[in-house]
């Protein structure tokens, strides 16, 4: 089960949407929670489709502020229980019969009603008899140690969090990288980071999931990082120690006159065999492949960890507009991956006006199973 939350800071903004489904292509989710999307739920009949999502259920903003939706892929049974402007409350079914409880929740704005979503939390509470997953904004810390910058919060404030933890047998899921989650992205002195996204789990799912993992994952469009949950961990993959030379066939390479010279040039030496033929075409295309198309992706790399920095480390002159810059230059380069997968896979969907990156994405790098070579036929036409 993965899941995906972010205060996305209003989805009527096509900029945001179309980082949304970058950020979907690049941390694929069963889940996607957003909350103060300032938009009304039929907004998301189109957003849900672009998100390549199956369903969806939206709650409508509040004039220009508020709106929260809870989408999920093609696959996944869900059974909403039922919802309001700070929560959206569900049953998913999970493999072997096993079923989760998950709550995407968005904590009051207001400090001096920060008790109304705690009391939320308790009806929510009251109803689960299954193991509880609670995500999102709850615009609320547990210690000064979640905030940097300007005065501290008072401690009846952030006891109250954490009783309401307790009472409720929740756990904070500590992230893996990152820390701080949102900034006001003012100047100076008067710079302010906190830590107000978060993942909860029930005390009885630590043992049943020991190896689940969260993550902040930066973006360059709203004052929120979005934050990402795997309920089983991430397996490794057996790479080799320079990315440059990591290997993964791109479709679009068969009209790639350079590439085609690369293997032509490979298959025509005689005094090699087949293995050994293959295993050069790896060898040659992995590191045309980083010059030729991973250096937008390794630029975009950098600037996430770039801000992961900022927004880590101390504040000092000039973070608020460093991190500003860099969040600008990043969703340039969001922009120009769309625009250059959509140039790749130049065909029949792009003339019918689907504009959706995952669609272009998976169109020009070719679907994984297509990419596995499971025989081959030799000259007899025979398979091996």
């Amino acid at each position: 089960m993965v899941i995906f939350c972010w205060n996305c800071h209003g989805v009527g903004n096509p900029a945001i949407v179309r980082e949304l489904k970058q950020l979907l292509v690049a941390n694929a989710s069963d889940f996607v929670f957003l909350c103060e999307t300032k938009v009304q739920s039929n907004c998301f009949t189109r957003i849900r489709s672009m998100c390549r999502m199956e369903s969806c259920v939206a709650v409508n903003s509040e004039g220009k502020s508020g709106g929260l939706a809870l989408l999920w892929r093609e696959g996944v049974k869900v059974e909403v229980q039922n919802f309001s402007k700070n929560h959206i409350d569900s049953l998913v079914s999970l493999e072997e019969s096993e079923v989760i409880r998950f709550t995407s929740f968005y904590g009051n704005v207001d400090p001096n009603a920060r008790n109304l979503s705690w009391e939320l939390l308790r009806r929510v509470k009251r109803t689960v008899k299954e193991g509880w997953i609670g995500g999102g904004d709850f615009n609320a810390i547990f210690n000064n140690a979640e905030k940097d910058g300007r005065r501290k919060k008072l401690r009846k404030d952030m006891k109250d969090f954490s009783d309401i933890l307790e009472e409720l047998a929740l756990v904070d899921v500590k992230t893996n990288n990152g820390w701080f989650t949102w900034s006001n992205n003012r100047e100076g002195s008067n710079l302010v980071k906190e830590r107000l996204d978060r993942f909860l789990i029930s005390e009885d799912l630590v043992e049943k999931m020991p190896f689940i993992n969260t993550r902040v994952v930066r973006q360059s469009k709203s004052d929120h990082e979005a934050i990402f949950l795997n309920t089983v961990g991430n397996k490794s993959e057996e790479k080799g120690s320079d990315h440059r030379l990591w290997f993964k066939y791109d479709a679009c390479w068969a009209k790639e006159q350079e590439a085609k010279n690369i293997i032509k040039g490979i298959w025509a030496n005689k005094n090699s065999d087949m293995m050994n033929k293959m295993d050069n075409v790896r060898k040659e295309l992995g590191p045309w492949q980083y010059k030729r198309y991973r250096r937008m992706k390794y630029d975009i790399n950098r600037l996430e960890k770039k801000i992961g920095k900022i927004m880590d480390g101390p504040n000092s002159v000039g973070s608020s507009n460093l991190l500003k810059t860099t969040r600008d230059h990043l969703g340039k380069l969001y922009d120009a991956e769309e625009k250059y997968w959509a140039k790749m896979a130049r065909n029949q969907w792009l003339r019918e006006g689907d504009m959706n990156t995952r669609y272009f994405h998976v169109r020009a790098t070719g679907r994984k199973k297509k990419n596995a070579i499971d025989r081959l036929k030799d000259a007899n036409g025979l398979s091996k």
